[in-house]
């Protein structure tokens, strides 16, 4: 092997090697470290995790530049199962210009997150001060 060739195949390997270095191993490296959780209604619906759902990803929404109608897309993109069916009929019955964040926001809180729920947590915060 001639010292041209031996530096060719030297280069190819280096090349071969450089590119498997910059490859991801999978997709989820490519991911946004804010993207959303999705939410699932079911059959116990847990306030507490309706609540911290809404909560988390109000938190999210507020730390990227989107616009209220955009935080609407978002956070209607992330339910699931029968919480999308629920919103789907919530939209059907109610007037386009009327379906706002503020307005998820408040349809989502009465669907999920029960007033005696929000009673008890109001308690033990004020029963920790």
């Amino acid at each position: 092997m001639s010292s041209n060739q031996a530096r060719a195949g030297s280069e190819e390997a280096e090349s071969a090697s450089q590119a498997s270095v910059q490859r991801p191993t999978n997709n989820s490296s490519r991911r946004p470290k804010s993207e959303g959780q999705e939410f699932r209604a079911t059959i116990e619906d847990d306030p507490e995790r309706a609540e911290f759902w809404l909560e988390n990803t109000i938190r999210v929404l507020d730390e990227l530049p989107c616009t209220p109608v955009e935080c609407l897309k978002c956070d209607v993109s992330l339910l699931k199962d029968t919480s999308y069916l629920w919103w789907k009929i919530v939209t059907s019955v109610v007037p386009r210009e009327s379906i706002t964040w503020e307005f998820f926001q408040t349809e989502f809180r009465k669907k999920y997150i029960n007033q005696s729920f929000l009673d008890q947590k109001r308690k033990e915060l004020l029963e920790l001060k």
